[in-house]
């Protein structure tokens, strides 16, 4: 599983963890707010010139797109390397929605990415982002791909909500990329 992929499936699954079967929507569990951020502590900014995902969206921002209030962003210290850096955005009044922003750099990465994510995820959709090239949509819009400039960058907006979620995503992408 590739690097992104594992980290969006980790925290998928702490916040998935409470479905009580398969068929259902998943139900979230009142633990995964504590579970999905237990591995997410304060840190200051990753280090060798990698952008800090925390510093591409405020809660604002999120507010904006979404209509949900978030806290503020906090970096996934467990995971922060030279080259890749995950910064996590909850939800003011519940568990759901979470949003995840990941750098990761490199140029090109995006079409590796969107083949590996494919595998996990299923077929991928493009979708348009002002000032990214080669992005896409999984998972009914819930992770978006894209190459910006020598960043390769993953949103993922995760919500109980049912349905496509491509348009909340690219709007919170957009801005991401905006920002970079």
């Amino acid at each position: 599983m590739p690097v992104v992929a594992g980290v969006v499936a980790a925290v998928l699954a702490a916040v998935l963890a409470g479905c009580s079967d398969g068929g259902a929507p998943a139900e979230p569990d009142p633990t995964a707010s504590a579970t999905a951020p237990s591995a997410v502590a304060d840190a200051t900014a990753p280090a060798g010139g990698l952008p800090d995902p925390c510093d591409l969206l405020s809660a604002a921002d999120l507010e904006a797109a979404s209509g949900v209030g978030f806290s503020d962003g906090v970096l996934a210290e467990d995971i922060a390397t030279e080259t890749q850096a995950s910064c996590v955005w909850n939800a003011i009044d519940g568990p759901l929605p979470i949003v995840q922003v990941l750098v990761v750099a490199g140029a090109d990465l995006a079409a590796s990415q969107r083949e590996s994510t494919e595998e996990w995820m299923g077929a991928s959709t493009d979708v348009e982002v002002a000032g990214a090239t080669d992005a896409y949509a999984v998972g009914e819009g819930t992770i978006l791909g894209m190459q910006v400039d020598d960043v390769f960058v993953e949103v993922s907006y995760m919500s109980g909500d049912e349905g496509d979620l491509t348009a909340i995503t690219a709007d919170i992408a957009e801005v991401v990329a905006g920002n970079l």
